[in-house]
This record gives C-alpha cells, sequence and structure tokens, in this order.
C-alpha cells in the first residue's frame, strides 16, 4: 500500500479524495505545508495532494521546492477555481506539478482516480531526465511523452503529431539514437509506467494492465518477456521503473556514446 500525503483543508476534498483511493493507498493528512514537507522527508510518501490556496494565498515557492527537494515526488495540485485565480493556473504548471484537478468539475470519485494515476505517471518521467538528457530535442522529447502520456492511447501518427513532426521524421530520429519506431516506443513508455506502479507492492499486475489498456494481464505479461525478459513480480523486485529505464535505454546510451566518438 502506497503513501500519500495530503494538505487539503476544506472536508469535502478530504472525502472526495478517500473515496477515489477505496483504500488503495494510505493517506497522511497535514495541517500545513511544513508538515506535508517533513511527511515527505520522513516517510515513503510517492504522491503529494494540496489545495495551492492552504495558506490563503497561492503557495508557488512551496510547491517548487517540494518538486525540487524530492524530485521522485508525483505532485497534484486540487483546488476551487474562482475569476480570480485562472492566471494562478498558468504559474502553477511553471512549477512542475504533475496534474491539477478542479473542485467540482472533475473531482468525481472515478475522475479523480484517474488523475492521481496520471500525475504517477507523469512522475516516472523524473527518472528518465537524466537518462535522455543528451539525445537531440525531437527523441528526447518522445521518450518523455511516451512516458507522461502513457494512459492517453497514442498511436504513431498521434505522438508524431503533438511533438510537430512526421511519423516518418519521427522514426528516422528515433533511429538515429538507437530508438525503436513509434508504436514500440509508446509500449516502452507504458512498461516504464507500469514498472513505477509495481512499486507499489499492493498494486497487482492485472490492475496495472487495466489501467494502462494492455489488451489483457496476459499482453502485459507477454510485453514484459518480449522487451524486459521478466515477469512483472520480475520488475518489482528488480527495482521497478529504474530497471526498466536502464534496460530499455541500454542500446540508446550505446549508440549516443559510438556517434560521439565517430570522428567528423
Amino acid at each position: 500500500m502506497g503513501l500519500i500525503a495530503a494538505l487539503l483543508p476544506a472536508e469535502p476534498c478530504r472525502t472526495r479524495l478517500e473515496a477515489a483511493l477505496r483504500g488503495a493507498h494510505t493517506v497522511r493528512l497535514c495541517d500545513d505545508w511544513v508538515t506535508l514537507t517533513r511527511a515527505c522527508e520522513t516517510e515513503p510518501v510517492h504522491l503529494a495532494v494540496f489545495d495551492l490556496y492552504a495558506g490563503g494565498r497561492p503557495s508557488f515557492e512551496q510547491v517548487r521546492l517540494l518538486g525540487i527537494r524530492f524530485p521522485r515526488l508525483a505532485l497534484l495540485a486540487y483546488v476551487a477555481l474562482g475569476s480570480d485565480r485562472g492566471r494562478d493556473m498558468f504559474d502553477l504548471a511553471r512549477c512542475g506539478v504533475d496534474e491539477l484537478v478542479v473542485v467540482d468539475a472533475d473531482d468525481d470519485p472515478v475522475g479523480l482516480r484517474a488523475r492521481l494515476d496520471k500525475a504517477e505517471a507523469r512522475s516516472a518521467a523524473a527518472i528518465l531526465r537524466p537518462a535522455v538528457a543528451e539525445l537531440p530535442m525531437l527523441p528526447r522529447d518522445a521518450v518523455l511523452a511516451s512516458v507522461t502520456r502513457a494512459h492517453e492511447r497514442l498511436t504513431a501518427e498521434t505522438l508524431a503529431r503533438r511533438l510537430g513532426a512526421s511519423r516518418p521524421a519521427l522514426t528516422r530520429a528515433l533511429a538515429d539514437v538507437g530508438l525503436p519506431p513509434p508504436n514500440q516506443l509508446l509500449t516502452w513508455g507504458r512498461l516504464i509506467v507500469a514498472a513505477h506502479l509495481l512499486e507499489d507492492g499492493e498494486r497487482s499486475a492485472e490492475g496495472v494492465a487495466g489501467m494502462l489498456d494492455f489488451a489483457s494481464p496476459g499482453a502485459f505479461r507477454n510485453a514484459c518477456r518480449r522487451y524486459l525478459a521478466a515477469t512483472p513480480q520480475e520488475v518489482r523486485t528488480r527495482g521497478g521503473a529504474a530497471y526498466v529505464t536502464a534496460r530499455l535505454l541500454r542500446p540508446t546510451a550505446a549508440a549516443q556514446q559510438g556517434r560521439l566518438a565517430t570522428p567528423l
């Protein structure tokens, strides 16, 4: 069972969060930003849910510091919007928030749970960033998008479109750095997110397969065997997302080293 730290002064928001989780995670309720930060320092918190206005004013600096101090922590802002708060959402995006939930708009149990899952997926990208930092922009952004948008049922065409490229151009750019074609890259992204979710020992392979839209639990297991030579349980015990990232991106690192070593 995972641990979520929540700074939500409004009782209805706390109730909706509990309803969305349905006992799948433990929620550590925090009274202020200090106790939220302390919980992240001293306990295995993997997701922080907070009201940006918990202190009365928008706490952008507190959010930014959480992201800097705990790069593996998923951040979900849960806010009530008003006519005077629209501009704050642009500033919030710059603070590294993984997901935004609006009170009375998308916080029904199903919608809130989906956004919690998406926030966790986007936090998995923190593991990837050092591994792809030296890649050219297009393949780097493709790798990150395959993870941050793993829940969105992207196709090769929609991935290329989101990146402002044609599918052939994206395929060439990926091949140049030792990465697979877009369709396979999207599967890799789902496997990285799946491994990240499996780090929570209470999640089952069946549940993860359903969350990431694999055709069946068997299809998820087959993808693990094909690309990782491991079962989902072995992925969990070998280190989760860090293990999968290292295994899948190893050829990319070798290709980059070869490219850098080739004289012009």
